[in-house]
């Protein structure tokens, strides 16, 4: 990942230097071994500050909206799922893909820090490196070595798309990694509960839901220029702080995102409550499979998705006999 970030600050340098971008986004390094959060350059100074870590988790097609405000140009680098939210966005017609330079970047998987904690491998832990199938860990006075799959995020161990699906050009080589895990694991659980299961699992889960909107400031696929959650008027949520008005936040914000979900996991990264919003994303992901026919979001930007797209064999109970 090294050379990825020498790589990447001559890219950065040379976009900015060239004005083929009048800012690029990438990743820099934080306070802690575990932080590398978004950075926006604009100069030369701050290209040289941009990095790629086993940390740079963040999809970072959601700053798109924000940055082309200001910005006739912006580049930024993509892993699988930032491309994905790239062309989520090009499908909903909210960036234009003349204003994007894209920098692909193949990715082996992030790594899940609490797992770092959890093997008690956080304690005077300076930095993480990754080397193949291994990360080496680096303390004060020692370094050690561990398998890098079993620090994963769960969501990367899951991924399908590892390379972006769309580009400009690419950093570094395309990468293979087969997936270690169903991404379907807990879906398929939880229908084989009983009904009233189902409803009390659900219930302990989403009332612990603080309604930050955490799940749908980082989604890719909430990209409404106005949020329904933000009107007054109607108001379609309530603030009370009851299980109902938590159940139809959630409900809602899924049935909106509906064939679009890219899958990328963010919602549930974000949610301080640790929600598991992927189950509720992927249970519908399934349905309309199972409808509808195989479809993944953000693949092609010149598709449809299917409840975008109206057919007459399509199922449609409603107007049955």
């Amino acid at each position: 990942m090294l050379k990825l970030t020498e790589e990447m600050r001559r890219s950065a340098r040379d976009i900015l230097a060239k004005k083929e971008a009048e800012v690029v986004i990438g990743w820099q390094k934080g306070d802690f071994y575990w932080q590398s959060p978004p950075a926006f350059a604009e100069d030369k100074a701050a290209a040289s500050t941009l990095m790629f870590d086993s940390f740079s988790v963040n999809n970072l097609s959601k700053y798109l909206l924000e940055e082309l405000q200001s910005h006739e140009k912006v580049a930024l680098y993509v892993k699988g799922c930032d491309a994905r939210g790239i062309n989520r966005l090009l499908q909903d017609n909210r960036v234009a893909r003349e204003r994007l330079l894209i920098i692909g970047i193949p990715c082996l998987g992030m790594v899940d820090s609490e797992k770092l904690v959890s093997a008690g491998l956080d304690v005077g832990l300076q930095k993480v490196e990754r080397q193949g199938e291994e990360l080496l860990l680096t303390f004060a006075d020692t370094e050690k070595k561990v398998l890098a799959g079993e620090y994963l995020l769960d969501k990367c161990r899951e991924c399908k798309y590892p390379n972006p699906v769309v580009y400009d050009y690419l950093l570094g080589e395309e990468v293979e990694k087969p997936r270690s895990g169903n991404p379907m694991a807990g879906v398929d659980r939880i229908e084989k509960l009983a009904t009233e299961e189902k409803f009390n699992y659900w219930a302990k889960k989403l009332d612990r839901c603080i309604r930050c909107y955490a799940c749908r400031n980082i989604c890719p696929a909430c990209n409404c220029r106005e949020c329904i959650f933000d009107q007054d008027t109607p108001r379609w949520i309530g603030k009370a702080n009851r299980l109902s008005e938590k159940q139809n936040y959630q409900a809602i914000r899924a049935f909106h995102v509906a064939g679009r979900c890219i899958d990328c996991g963010e919602c549930e990264r974000a949610c301080p409550m640790e929600i598991p919003i992927q189950e509720i994303n992927r249970k519908i992901i399934k349905d309309i499979n199972e409808m509808y026919g195989d479809y993944e979001a953000g693949l092609d930007p010149e598709d449809n998705p299917p409840l975008g797209t109206y057919r007459n064999e399509d199922p449609a109970g409603f107007n049955e006999a």
